[in-house]
């Protein structure tokens, strides 16, 4: 599989606008997964055996907790206390380190509730998966799963750049490796869309920095900084950047501004 340009994506949502513009029915490949899994037309591999796994491996006392709220669950007649008995279990599991369980019981009240912002959490949930040593297995599944609840909530809400942002990071932080540079081409995609939207800013400049490319990153920096002398990210990250290149006598200026 070879990586779309940013150009070719510039183009192909151009034209997937004009199309549901005139009244044509279109949704991006990631969406109509993210549809279906919704819908029950795609089967998740793995959540079973996931859930019997770290079952197992509960203690007494946790899994007494799990069952009681299992029942709770069980006895739930209407959507609204179904929603709040997952929540306790995403809330279950999310405590444990579980974050693939956590997502997908996330996941479940998204579908009650049918919100953009309950997918926004949803896809959060499994973000966090992807941070650590969790095994590759799980990595997978929480990227695909993240990537898709981030899908559902720009179909709900195309407007927020933050779900567009997030769904990126899904593949920037559990890079593909038919496509390592998604990702990447995700965040440039969204620049081009929201090219003043600081969190995708920040992120190249990070991005730049791991790859070695001080200057561009330092571009960015500049003109962020142009834009809010005082902003905290950005004058971290402008002093490590002075720091790696062994300009340290510049970094006095950036360090007063970075609030960790």
């Amino acid at each position: 599989m070879h990586p779309v340009s940013p150009l070719r994506l510039f183009v192909l949502f151009a034209a997937l606008g004009l199309l549901v513009y005139f009244g044509l029915s279109t949704q991006s490949p990631e969406i109509r997964r993210a549809n279906a899994i919704r819908s029950g037309g795609l089967e998740v591999t793995g959540v079973e055996n996931l859930l019997a796994d770290a079952t197992g491996r509960l203690t007494p006392v946790q899994k007494a907790e799990l069952d009681a709220l299992n029942e709770v669950l069980s006895a739930a007649a209407v959507d609204s206390l179904k929603a709040s008995a997952l929540k306790e279990l995403s809330g279950f599991w999310f405590r444990l380190g579980h974050q693939a369980l956590a997502g997908s019981y996330a996941r479940n009240v998204a579908e009650l509730e049918k919100s953009a912002d309950s997918w926004r959490i949803a896809g959060m949930t499994f973000l966090y998966g992807l941070e650590g040593d969790a095994a590759v297995q799980h990595k997978l599944f929480c990227r695909q799963m993240a990537a898709n609840s981030f899908e559902q909530a720009l179909s709900l809400d195309p407007e927020e750049p933050a779900y567009a942002f997030y769904r990126a990071m899904a593949w920037v932080k559990f890079p593909d490796e038919n496509a390592p540079m998604r990702g990447i081409q995700l965040l440039l995609e969204l620049e081009k869309e929201q090219p003043e939207y600081l969190p995708v800013q920040l992120q190249l400049v990070e991005l730049g920095m791991q790859t070695g490319q001080m200057e561009k990153a330092e571009a960015r920096l500049q003109k962020i900084l142009s834009q809010d002398p005082q902003q905290a990210q950005a004058n971290c990250l402008m002093a490590k950047l002075l720091e790696q290149t062994g300009r340290t006598g510049e970094m006095e200026k950036y360090i007063k501004h970075c609030k960790r």
